[in-house]
């Protein structure tokens, strides 16, 4: 009967992963920890059956009889290069942890001997020839330090005189600096043999690790002392961080840094955490963050870090976002409207400077981030923005409100709804919708009777079954029905089923259900997601 692999394949998954990552990037790398975060996930799966032995072929791992992940050329690469090491099989025991398999690593691109401690619980076997030649190396190194030159034979003593007593020898001259010792494989160090350490250091933490801890320690402090001395300790780190050149790193150091400071009471810790901030943050590093946090293909963890980084330093990385918004494509555009949430009204002050620009497209990304701030203060300057010369600068201003939200913003948003723009009636539905006044219903169903463009039209019906009146259930059943005049597309039908989801109403759901089973498949996609 064939044993089920699940677990075992999973973990082994995640090994070959992690194992083809630590050969292109060294172990700081963000993608290099997600993979050891699930080494670590899967191997409770693991350790379920106890000590397992692995038997190693030129092609792949078996157990008992079953070749495990046949199709995974990770694997197979790791099998291949333990199996040319002469290796046949290994054991993994319980409580086997993700730097044991990277010491597995290090023996499979020959930078660790197969009986190093560094493989923990795992346990290599080697084949006959492989263990003969790993014996008689290991006698070679025992012999050859207490092997000493023969000396001559020495002649029978001679009677002479008394020679007079030698003078003192000269004092033995400085021992030369200790070079480069020999290449040594650590958990620190990426396992492809040209990206070694020359130095082993097991008693050093990497820089980017300690100010992690550092970061921990003082999120966790309680007392003035304890925050004190990690904000020292993080003082002292930053050369060697910023000497990284992991702008991850120094982007989850700062967040930290950040957060810090709402549980921070004393203002000379307060000030000492701004410092630290100020010096790993220059302006070339801010830049850098902001061009990597629009990126393309950086892990999603990364990312967080880098929006909170952004968003602490909104006092003076605002401008930067700005610019690299407008050259961001559309995709990667969310993170840094992120961003300026995060940073709030640390960057109001040099976005309204933004504002001021002669260049439309700077206006109106100034104007959206202005919005994504949150500070009501900004509502004055959009409504102002609203009646600008250009529908880029007016739709971005009415986003903004709608970010803002609030009933005042309903009313001077309603003019927009006429616009000649299709843009900006959009956005402006949007801002009524967000506003909450019930009683702005009336305008926007008046608006569907003289909207041609089925993308305002859409808009309208969401801001109704946003609003929720009285009469937007029977406005949107309406626009839910199949025909009229002019006959109602499927996307406008669509539009008026995601109006009647928010409403709270029994025969709101009725409806629903009904157009679950409609003939269009559009309406019925909305239907069933609406129920959802």
């Amino acid at each position: 009967m064939a044993i089920d692999t699940g677990a075992v394949d999973r973990a082994l998954g995640a090994i070959g992963t992690t194992f083809r990552l630590t050969r292109l990037y060294p172990p700081s790398h963000p993608a290099v920890l997600e993979a050891m975060r699930h080494i670590t996930a899967s191997l409770p799966g693991l350790a379920g059956f106890g000590t397992v032995e692995w038997k190693i072929g030129a092609t792949g791992l078996h157990w008992h009889g079953q070749h495990l992940l046949p199709r995974n050329s990770q694997v197979a690469e790791l099998a291949g290069l333990l199996f040319a090491r002469g290796i046949r099989a290994i054991q993994v025991n319980p409580g086997v942890t993700p730097e044991h398999w990277l010491g597995l690593f290090g023996v499979a691109v020959g930078n660790v001997a197969p009986d190093d401690a560094v493989l923990g619980r795992i346990n290599v076997l080697l084949g006959r020839r492989a263990s003969q030649r790993l014996s008689a190396s290991r006698a070679l190194e025992e012999v050859q330090p207490a092997a000493e030159p023969i000396a001559a034979p020495t002649p029978p003593p001679v009677v002479a005189e008394p020679a007079p007593p030698p003078p003192p020898p000269p004092p033995p001259p400085p021992p030369p600096p200790p070079g480069p010792g020999p290449v040594a494989w650590s958990p620190t160090a990426t396992v492809g043999p040209s990206r070694a350490s020359s130095v082993f250091r097991p008693d050093v933490l990497p820089a980017d690790v300690e100010a992690r801890r550092a970061v921990t320690a003082l999120l966790a402090a309680s007392h003035p002392e304890d925050q004190r001395a990690n904000v020292e300790k993080l003082r002292q780190l930053t050369p060697d961080v910023i000497a990284l050149r992991d702008i991850g790193a120094i982007a989850e150091v700062v967040a930290g840094l950040d957060r810090s400071l709402g549980k921070v009471q004393d203002p000379e810790i307060q000030e000492a955490i701004g410092e630290v901030a100020g010096t790993l943050a220059d302006e070339a590093i801010v830049e850098r963050m902001v061009a990597r946090l629009g990126a393309p293909r950086v892990p999603p963890a990364e990312r967080a870090h880098l929006v909170n980084a952004v968003g602490a330093l909104g006092a003076v990385a605002a401008g930067s976002v700005v610019d690299a918004y407008l050259h961001a494509a559309p995709e990667l555009r969310e993170a840094y409207r992120a961003a300026m949430r995060a940073a709030g009204e640390r960057a109001v002050e040099l976005l309204q400077a933004r504002v001021e620009s002669k260049v439309p497209e700077v206006v109106a990304a100034a104007a959206e981030f202005l919005g994504l701030t949150g500070d009501p203060h900004v509502a004055e300057l959009l409504i102002k923005l609203t009646h600008h010369a250009d529908e880029r600068v007016r739709e971005a201003a009415l986003l903004g409100l709608a970010e803002l939200g609030g009933r005042e913003i309903s009313r001077p948003a309603m003019p927009a709804l006429k616009d000649e723009s299709v843009l900006v009636r959009t956005a402006a539905a949007r801002a009524v919708a967000a506003a909450g006044d019930v009683g702005a219903t009336t305008v926007l169903v008046r608006r569907l009777e003289q909207e041609k463009d089925e993308g305002v039209l859409a808009a309208l019906l969401k801001a109704i079954g946003q609003l929720g009146a009285t009469e937007a259930l029977e406005v949107l059943a309406k626009f839910a029905e199949p025909g009229g005049k002019p006959r109602r597309t499927p996307f406008v039908r669509a539009a008026a089923i995601e109006g009647l989801a928010r409403l709270d109403r029994m025969e709101a759901k009725a409806l629903l259900e009904l157009y679950a089973r409609d003939k269009e498949p559009t309406v019925k996609r909305a239907a069933e997601a609406s129920l959802r």
